[in-house]
C-alpha cells in the first residue's frame, strides 16, 4: 500500500518502576554516546550507542602463516545501541545491535517479555518454545515446529517444566505482525514510524499488564518469581554460604539459556581471564575471589565471557548469577534459584504433590538396613546391592548388568535387584541429590517401557537370570502383562518419601504417574541405618 508504514523489527524491554533517570538503565562505567530524541511526540527519551570494536579475528595470524600476500582490512566489527524511552511514567528499553550488554539486567521487568507474549498470542498459533526442566540439573530446551500448533505439540510437561520462551501469531485484536517473548525480552515486528513509539509503548504495557493468558497458560504460575525484597535477602544468604563451598556445595554452574555448543570455543571469568574452560567451572571463578568476603553483588557484577569461533573478543556474556542453580527450603517453602531468578513453588501446586506422593504405596519388599562404617560413612550403592542379593536368595543381583534397549542409545541396567515377586527394585542413596534421584526415576520409567515394548530387552534380562530359573521364568520373550510386574524405588538414607527434596518428589510423581498408566505397580522404600 502507498501509505503503508515500514514494517519495523523491536528487541524491547519494560524498565523496573523504581527506576527513575534515563542513565539508570546502563550498566555502570560504559563509554557510551549519548543523544537526546526529539520533542512533541508524546514521549521523551535518550539514544545511548557505545563505540563500534573492530578487532582482528584469532585465526587471523594461522592463516597469514600459511599465504604469501598479507591479508587485508580482516576485522571483526561490533555495533551496540540502545533507545530509552519514557511514556506515561514508565520506561522501555529498545536494543539494536549489541545493545543487550549495554543494559543493568536488574533495572528491567524480569517476566514483561514471556508474560506480554502469552497475553497477545493465539494459543494455538504456536512455533516454537524454550523451557527448563525442575531436575537436579537444570535442562534447557528448545522445541521448533514446521506449522503452528497448540502447546500439546511440544512436549511440555506442565509438571515439572518452566516455560522460559515462545513464538506465535498475535491474536486478531493485537495491532502486531510477529511476536515471541522470553523473560524480560519481547521482540515483536510492526508497521511503525519513529513517533508510532508513542502507540506501541501504550500497547505494550496493556497487553503486559492483561491476564489473557490465564485462558490457557496458567499452569505456568506453578511456578512464580520471589519478588519481596526481605525473602530475596535471605534466600541470597544461602546462596552465598553454598557457593562458597564451590565444587562441594550444593549450587550448580551452568549456562541460563540453551547455546549451541560447537559455536563455542571457551569460557572464562571476571578476574580470572584466559582460563579457557571448555565448560563453566565454579572452582576457577572463586579462584582469586576472597571468599569471606564474597557478596551477592559480586556474583551479579562478575561475568562469565563466552567466545565463539575465532573471535578473540567475547561473543557475549552472562553475570555469574544468571548461571547459577539451587534448589533450597526456607520457613516450609520451595525455592528454585535458575537463570536469575528465584521461585517459589505454588502452595496449592504443591499441597497437589505431596498429596499424590503420600497416596504412593510403600513397598513391603523386605530389604535390611543401611549399615554404617566406624567413622560414620555410609554403605555403598553396588556393596549394599551385592550384600542383598548374596544374603537374599530369592532376589537376583542385576545392578551393573546391562540389557539392549531400542529407545536409548546404550544399554540399560534393568535395575538393581529383581525379585521372586516380578519386583524391579531401583536402589539410590538420597545423598547424591536431585540428580541422582531424577537419574533413578528415569532408569525406572525407560526400564518398565522397555520391558513392554523390546523382546531383546527382555532377552538380554532372561540371559542375566539364567542361574535362577525360578526367576527366569517370570519374564517371558512375549510381550507380558504390566500388572504382573511392580516398580519399587529404594532411597538408601530416607526414611520417608516425604524427607525428598521438592523437585524429586515432583519429578517421582510424574514417573509414578506415566508407569500406573502404563499398568505397573509402583511403590517406594525408605531404607534406613
Amino acid at each position: 500500500m502507498k501509505n503503508e508504514k515500514p514494517l519495523q523489527k523491536f528487541h524491547v524491554k519494560l524498565v523496573k518502576s523504581t527506576v527513575n533517570r534515563f542513565d539508570e538503565v546502563l550498566e555502570q562505567g560504559l563509554k557510551v554516546s549519548e543523544y537526546d530524541i526529539k520533542a512533541g511526540w508524546g514521549f521523551s527519551g535518550k539514544l545511548y550507542v557505545s563505540p563500534p570494536k573492530q578487532t582482528p579475528p584469532t585465526w587471523l595470524t594461522f592463516v597469514q602463516s600459511g599465504i604469501k600476500k598479507p591479508l587485508k582490512e580482516i576485522a571483526n566489527s561490533t555495533n551496540a545501541a540502545v533507545l530509552v524511552v519514557r511514556r506515561k511514567g514508565r520506561m522501555f528499553a529498545f536494543t539494536f545491535g549489541h545493545g543487550r550488554n549495554l543494559l543493568r539486567l536488574s533495572a528491567l521487568v524480569s517476566d514483561f517479555g514471556l508474560k506480554t507474549a502469552l497475553n497477545c498470542l493465539q494459543h494455538n498459533s504456536l512455533r516454537s518454545l524454550d523451557s527448563f526442566a525442575i531436575e537436579g540439573q537444570t535442562v534447557h530446551t528448545r522445541t521448533q515446529a514446521s506449522r503452528a500448533g497448540g502447546i500439546e505439540l511440544f512436549g511440555i510437561n506442565i509438571g515439572k517444566d518452566i516455560l522460559r520462551a515462545v513464538t506465535g501469531t498475535p491474536r486478531k485484536n493485537v495491532p502486531l505482525v510477529g511476536i515471541s517473548g522470553t523473560e524480560s525480552t519481547l521482540v515483536v515486528s510492526t508497521r511503525t514510524d519513529f513517533p508510532g513509539l508513542r502507540k506501541l509503548c501504550d500497547d505494550l504495557l496493556g497487553f503486559y499488564q492483561k491476564r489473557t493468558y490465564k485462558d490457557h497458560f496458567s499452569w505456568v504460575d506453578n511456578v512464580r518469581k520471589v519478588k519481596d525484597p526481605t525473602l530475596l535477602d535471605k534466600l541470597h544468604e544461602t546462596l552465598i554460604e553454598e557457593l562458597k563451598l564451590g565444587s562441594k556445595g550444593n549450587v550448580i554452574f551452568s549456562p541460563p539459556e540453551p547455546v549451541d555448543w560447537g559455536d563455542i570455543r571457551c569460557f572464562d571469568y571476571t578476574h580470572n581471564r584466559n582460563i579457557n574452560d571448555l565448560e563453566p567451572q565454579i572452582d576457577n571463578y572463586l579462584k582469586k575471589k576472597e571468599l569471606a568476603e564474597l557478596t551477592e553483588d559480586d556474583v551479579k557484577k562478575d561475568k562469565v565471557f563466552v567466545y565463539c569461533g575465532g573471535d578473540a573478543e567475547p561473543a557475549f556474556s552472562w553475570s555469574i548469577y544468571s548461571c547459577l542453580s539451587l534448589e533450597t527450603t526456607t520457613s516450609s517453602k520451595n525455592y528454585l534459584l535458575s537463570s536469575g531468578d528465584w521461585f517459589e513453588i505454588d502452595r496449592g501446586f504443591a499441597k497437589i504433590i505431596d498429596n499424590t506422593l503420600a497416596s504412593i504405596p510403600i513397598a513391603k519388599t523386605k530389604l535390611p538396613k543401611l549399615l554404617v562404617d566406624k567413622n560414620g560413612k555410609f554403605e555403598a550403592e553396588g556393596i549394599y546391592n551385592a550384600r542383598v542379593a548374596r544374603d537374599e536368595p530369592s532376589m537376583a543381583l542385576l545392578d551393573k548388568k546391562f540389557a539392549r534397549c531400542r529407545s536409548t542409545s546404550s544399554p540399560i541396567e534393568p535395575c538393581d535387584l529383581f525379585t521372586k515377586d516380578g519386583e524391579f527394585v531401583h536402589v539410590k542413596h538420597k545423598k547424591g541429590g536431585s540428580s541422582d534421584l531424577s537419574h533413578l526415576f528415569a532408569q525406572g520409567r525407560i526400564s518398565a517401557e522397555a520391558l513392554m515394548n523390546d523382546e531383546n530387552f527382555r532377552r538380554d534380562i532372561r540371559s542375566h537370570l539364567s542361574k535362577k530359573p525360578a526367576l527366569q521364568k517370570t519374564i517371558p520373550l512375549l510381550k507380558p502383562t504390566s500388572g504382573d510386574y511392580k516398580i519399587v524405588f529404594a532411597i538408601l538414607g530416607a526414611k520417608d518419601p516425604k524427607e525428598l527434596p521438592f523437585f524429586s518428589k515432583l519429578n517421582f510423581v510424574r514417573i509414578y504417574e506415566a508407569l500406573t498408566s502404563l499398568g505397573f505397580n509402583v511403590a517406594i522404600l525408605g531404607v534406613t541405618t
